[in-house]
């Protein structure tokens, strides 16, 4: 059951951030989890774009999900970001996506622009650790 959380959770994000894209260029990191209750919630950082960096909307979207978490109980969380690829530093979507029992991935998906579309690499996952559900982190 936790792994289709993972995989809905990556599915919300790949498809927000493909519209983001397709709608004129790039994006402050946002995030999107599943309660507990089954509830699906999307998580946005109320932070100045111009006067903050990606890595300030990161830890603000997961110190968001640890307190959602307290309060609300999660089966699933993760975030998404636009990155250069450390490969051949081409573009790329980067996921870092959790499990409430510990598992953690991180996902990075190449892109290239097109005149009217986006196309999409095959996506490198990589077990990764975990920063939200730390708690439930295996040792």
């Amino acid at each position: 059951m936790l792994q289709q959380h993972l995989q809905d959770t990556y599915q919300y994000l790949f498809d927000a951030a493909h519209r983001a894209l397709r709608e004129g260029g790039s994006f402050a990191p946002f995030g999107a989890g599943i309660r507990k209750t089954g509830e699906e919630v999307h998580a946005n950082v109320g932070l100045s774009v111009e006067r903050s960096t990606p890595n300030d909307h990161i830890s603000g979207l997961i110190t968001w999900f640890r307190a959602d978490e307290a309060e609300n109980g999660l089966m699933a969380a993760g975030l998404v970001f636009d990155i250069r690829a450390q490969s051949d530093a081409s573009s790329a979507l980067g996921f870092h996506i959790e499990a409430a029992n510990g598992r953690a991935v991180e996902v990075i998906v190449p892109y290239v622009r097109r005149i009217t579309e986006i196309d999409f690499g095959d996506p490198q996952v990589t077990e990764v650790h975990p920063e939200i559900f730390l708690a439930a982190a295996p040792l």
